[in-house]
This record gives C-alpha cells, sequence and structure tokens, in this order.
C-alpha cells in the first residue's frame, strides 16, 4: 500500500508523481495544502520531519526526500527501468538529480515567491505572513523566503536564481545535442527530476527564457506529450492556479527580460 503526501503545485511532489505514472503504479493521495501551512501540522511533522513534502509511506516504511522516493519506486516498480545499465548514462543521470537538489529546488523557490503567491501573501496581516515564515525550518530558506517577498524582483536572490536557472539550462542543450533525453537515448529518472523546473519557468511567465535553447524546448515538447506529464502533473494543477502563478511574471516581465540579458552579458564576458 502507497500512500504520497504531496502538494499539486510542489516541484518535488511532481517529479514523484511523474515517476509514479512512468512506472505504472498506483497510490492513496494525501494533499497537503502548503499556504495554509499544513505542513507544519504536528501530525505532518511526524510524518516529515522538515515540514515540506512529499513524503511516501509504503506500508509501514516512511521514505522522505523526492529524489530518493524516485529512485525507490523505481526498484520496487514494474516496468522498464528508469535507471540506465549504462555506468555512464547512470552517472549523467545521478548528476542531474544532484544539481536539482543541490543547486536548483532552493532557487526555485526564490523564483517562485519573488512572484507567483507574493501579492497573495504579502495581502495578509503582517503578523500572519510573519508566523508562517518562522515556521520554516531551514534558516537560509526562512530569510531568502522573507527578502523575495520584501522585494520582489528587485532581491539579490532573484538574480542569482536567474543565473542558476539560465546555468541549467545551457548545460541541458549540450546534452540535448548529442541525446533526446538527459541520460542517453532513453527516458530516465533524470528526465523526471528537471523537468518540474523547466515547467515552472512556464508557469511563472519566464517561458521565453527557453527560446533560447531549442533542444531544451524539443525536449520539454516531448515530455509533455507523454501520458505521465497529463497523469502526474498537469491534471492536478488546480484551475486558475497558472494564471494566477503568471500574473506577476506577465507584470515584471521587462525588469526580468534586463536581469537575463544582464546575466547573458556578464557571463559572454567572463567566458
Amino acid at each position: 500500500m502507497l500512500t504520497l503526501f504531496h502538494n499539486t503545485v510542489s516541484t518535488c511532489s511532481q517529479k514523484v508523481r511523474w515517476t509514479l505514472s512512468e512506472k505504472g503504479m498506483g497510490y492513496e493521495s494525501r494533499e497537503i495544502d502548503l499556504l495554509a501551512g499544513e505542513q507544519h501540522a504536528p501530525w505532518y511533522a511526524k510524518i516529515h520531519p522538515d515540514h515540506v513534502v512529499p513524503a511516501l509511506v509504503h506500508d509501514e516504511t516512511t521514505v522522505r526526500e523526492s529524489s530518493l522516493i524516485m529512485m525507490y519506486l523505481d526498484q520496487i516498480g514494474e516496468g522498464d527501468p528508469l535507471v540506465p545499465d549504462d555506468p555512464l548514462c547512470a552517472h549523467q543521470l545521478r548528476t542531474w538529480m544532484h544539481l536539482i537538489d543541490h543547486k536548483v529546488h532552493s532557487e526555485a523557490a526564490v523564483l517562485t515567491f519573488a512572484l507567483g503567491p507574493r501579492g497573495f501573501i504579502n495581502a495578509q496581516p503582517a503578523e500572519v505572513r510573519e508566523a508562517s515564515i518562522s515556521k520554516i525550518v531551514d534558516p537560509t530558506a526562512r530569510a531568502q523566503r522573507r527578502s523575495v517577498l520584501d522585494h520582489g524582483v528587485q532581491a539579490p536572490e532573484f538574480r542569482a536564481a536567474l543565473t542558476r536557472f539560465m546555468k541549467m539550462l545551457g548545460g541541458m542543450e549540450a546534452s540535448l545535442q548529442k541525446a533526446d533525453w538527459l541520460a542517453g537515448s532513453k527516458i530516465s529518472l533524470g528526465d523526471g527530476a528537471v523537468l518540474p523546473y523547466v515547467l515552472r519557468l512556464q508557469h511563472l511567465g519566464i517561458y521565453e527564457m527557453l527560446d533560447a535553447y531549442p533542444s531544451v524546448s524539443a525536449w520539454f515538447s516531448r515530455m509533455m506529450e507523454r501520458r505521465s506529464f497529463e497523469d502526474g502533473i498537469g491534471r492536478w494543477i488546480p484551475e486558475g492556479t497558472v494564471e494566477l502563478l503568471k500574473q506577476e511574471g506577465v507584470k515584471e516581465h521587462d525588469a526580468i527580460q534586463k536581469l537575463i540579458d544582464s546575466i547573458g552579458a556578464q557571463e559572454e564576458v567572463t567566458s
């Protein structure tokens, strides 16, 4: 019996649901309302002490951390394996997952909260907003959240996050010019791990970044055409949520484009 504690628009939840779909595995869904702070509820903190999603409960075993859940599901599930047998391809897969976990994920939160729900959160009474921020377990994430909610795209963290995403897209472009998938000739957990973060750019209205990376755009289209995209990601996103996320991105389009141009020019000078 598999029970998944997750959130509909959480990037980490999306990649786990994608894996479940690719493996054809059924599960009981338990949605956690992040904006309402349900992840801080005492009952959920017992499941995930870091107050984050997702968490997978398999019978009496709890598996935490999205990349570890993906690997676990690939091993216990049936169907085609999502980890290549070839050592080099498997290394490439792990490299992409490591990049997402240790470099990109935190930057995705910066982009998201500087744009998407910022207006909604800042409209709350100050004490309510601060109480929610203070419950974030990781102190670095807590400081970043406060900064981007206060300053939006003008926060120094926002530029750093855009820079990291552009580096990721550049690396993807180089890999995808050699093969259809990020870890060789077959789709893998590496593709599923990266997908939600490219999708997040689209959802925040920063999708024009992809225009500079044609191989990434083609890969993104292939990913969206798979059944696992709609089954594991698309159908879960509430109607109107994407438009809500895009609103601030559209408003800040010119400021974001100036940052992108500035980052690109700086990288050309230093390369």
